[in-house]
């Protein structure tokens, strides 16, 4: 049997209560369409028992730092079932940006005529398309990639940033991440979108040399970023653009004054939710 915990919250609050579920040790969390506009219906399982009154509180706390009302949390038991197929079911296509359209693997669904088709199984890595640091990575490539583009994704997850960056015409993609499993989930995805001229190794921005990239991907977090943002610096051609996202807006300061300080100048702030990605240029000739 296993505990499940059912709410609605506002998407700009998801996160935030996502997180509290998950210092109490969840064990999964989906996310489904509320009747209310603007919010997300969150079902969390739990295979220990959970101290739900004390879990309440902590979550009433956030909305009460936002000035929201609390939201009703409905508890039952479940019987054991396969979660992976489960979630399967929730997991539909759906549009991103202008140009793409993600389709789970698993789906035989046709893409409409006017978008490009990216065809997902993010395993255990991520990268669904779903989350709004992935959809503003996406959006920022619309706008900033160009055909001589060489274009690194650094942390790529299921390498749906990495496919989407060759489907735009990016003359050279290379995708890498330290987690071996997830450079396992790109490469088949990227088999799977017939990428071409599109390469994964199990790294970091350590492994590439100087000034050979012209448009870097770091949908990372805030803390990762600001750590290794000299290294993209120092990888990033002369006028170089890199994409910086997973940035909470509350960490934006931080961001902007290591960003400053690193020679790169911003040209876009773009703001879905609490989430901020931040589009900066590397000083040079």
């Amino acid at each position: 049997m296993w505990n499940q915990i059912t709410l609605d919250v506002p998407d700009d609050l998801k996160d935030a209560v996502i997180g509290e579920l998950s210092e109490d040790g969840v064990a999964g969390v989906w996310e489904h369409t509320a009747e209310l506009p603007g919010a997300t219906r969150l079902v969390a399982y739990f295979d220990a028992p959970v101290d739900v009154d004390g879990l309440t509180g902590r979550i009433r706390a956030i909305f009460s730092r936002a000035n929201r009302s609390a939201p009703a949390v409905c508890r039952s038991r479940v019987e054991e079932c396969d979660w992976t197929e489960e979630w399967r079911k929730s997991y539909s296509s759906f549009p991103v940006g202008d140009n793409f359209f993600v389709i789970p693997s698993w789906v035989d669904s046709p893409c409409p005529d006017d978008r490009l088709a990216i065809r997902i199984d993010p395993g255990q890595a991520f990268g669904t398309g779903t989350h709004e640091t992935t959809q503003l990575t996406m959006e920022a490539l619309e706008r900033w990639v160009e055909p001589h583009s060489v274009v690194l994704d650094v942390g790529t997850g299921s390498g749906i940033l990495a496919i989407a960056s060759r489907l735009l015409g990016a003359r050279q993609v290379i995708a890498c991440d330290i987690d071996p499993i997830a450079v396992q989930v790109a490469k088949a995805n990227i088999l799977r979108n017939n990428g071409h001229e599109l390469w994964t190794f199990c790294g970091s921005v350590d492994a590439v040399r100087d000034g050979c990239v012209h448009l870097l991907l770091g949908n990372l977090t805030a803390d990762v970023i600001m750590e290794i943002l000299p290294q993209f610096v120092r990888i990033l051609a002369p006028k170089g653009i890199a994409v910086l996202s997973g940035i909470l807006n509350e960490q934006r300061e931080d961001v902007l004054v290591r960003c400053g300080e690193s020679g790169l100048v911003i040209h876009e702030e773009v703001v879905r939710g609490e989430w901020l990605a931040l589009i900066c240029e590397k000083y040079g000739a």
